[in-house]
């Protein structure tokens, strides 16, 4: 196909490129568009609760649409009608505030979703937001990546992705999470989990067992409080970590360093280290040593126990004694009651 201009959009081979307000409104209808497989459309405010694309225009071969930049605030069902086909969607820098029910219900072949940087509002409303893309009709069964970067996302809703059953790899980097709030049988497809850059503190005990199929995890950049519990934990299955160890050059045979590795928040004898540069023997030694309390503890403990045996022991020779004794009752009532004369009937 020739390059040719259409108002404010390029066509080139199987890809069209548009700029500027109602550029897409510039398309001549009747023209054959139906090789474009691949449509940019860059800073055109486009309003997606409405037709994105207008009518009489064929994008039925259309497979990959990039709407980054367009300040984008609301998203609908109708603006994906007429690209039903599309797999590869990029709503990145866009300012989406406002949900139709269901918007994606349309894109069932869809397999990448990316939207850093898109959504607007305070932290409910964008946890909302993310609720009603994904709880819809649509299974979507081939939709393996979900990118949410840089949402400043504080909360998300465990069951947000519960309906996504093709997700492979999940990227929640440089927002505001401080756990991983999931619903524990929602990601058992799971392979790659991107949480670095966030708030996070502690490791969930049974992160393996709710994430069973996850081979790569980052959470670098991430105040870790690096205890015993997280420390075993991370080094005790076969997970990639992503962004967490030294790169050896092949080229100058030595280690370049990466800035992007976890350290430890606390506690403060490892504060600022590498989380997989502490020592084997770290955890070792640290469960070794007992404070001044425990020990006191202790003491108080075993001096009860000697104490308690004691008072056994003695018990014991007590019942010996008694065993070898008289039968002969003993006391003064029982004295009285072996002198008394009995009434004798003649």
């Amino acid at each position: 196909m020739a390059i040719s201009h259409i108002g404010v959009c390029r066509v080139n081979g199987f890809q069209m490129t548009c700029r500027g307000k109602d550029s897409l409104h510039g398309l001549k209808t009747g023209r054959d568009y139906s090789e474009v497989d691949t449509l940019n459309v860059h800073q055109d405010k486009i309003d997606l609760t409405d037709n994105l694309i207008p009518d009489g225009i064929d994008f039925s071969r259309l497979s990959l649409l990039n709407a980054s930049d367009n300040e984008i605030s609301r998203i609908g069902r109708r603006g994906f009608d007429k690209i039903r086909n599309v797999q590869f969607l990029y709503l990145t820098k866009n300012k989406i505030s406002h949900a139709q029910p269901d918007p994606f219900q349309a894109l069932e072949r869809l397999e990448v979703l990316e939207m850093e940087d898109a959504l607007d509002g305070n932290s409910d409303e964008k946890s909302q937001l993310l609720r009603t893309f994904f709880k819809s009709k649509n299974s979507f069964v081939h939709l393996s990546k979900i990118e949410l970067n840089r949402n400043g996302l504080e909360i998300v809703h465990p069951k947000t992705f519960c309906g996504v059953q093709g997700l492979k790899r999940l990227e929640l980097s440089n927002n505001r999470l401080t756990s991983f709030d999931f619903a524990r049988s929602c990601f058992g497809e799971l392979k790659a989990l991107f949480v670095a850059g966030n708030l996070i503190e502690k490791i969930p005990t049974d992160i393996w067992d709710f994430l069973p199929s996850l081979s790569s995890l980052d959470i670098s950049n991430n105040p870790i409080n690096c205890d015993c519990d997280t420390v075993k934990l991370l080094r005790g299955d076969d997970v990639v970590f992503i962004n967490q160890v030294s790169l050896y050059s092949l080229f100058f045979g030595n280690y370049v360093s990466i800035q992007a590795e976890t350290k430890c928040a606390g506690p403060p004898e490892v504060e600022g280290q590498g989380i997989f540069d502490l020592p084997k023997e770290y955890c070792s030694a640290s469960s070794n040593k007992t404070s001044p309390r425990g020990k006191a503890s202790f003491l108080q403990f075993l001096f009860l126990f000697v104490v308690a045996i004691g008072i056994l022991y003695a018990y014991k020779k007590y019942r010996e004694r008694l065993v070898h004794m008289s039968p002969t009752p003993v006391g003064y009532h029982n004295l009285q009651h072996e002198l008394a004369v009995e009434p004798e009937f003649v």
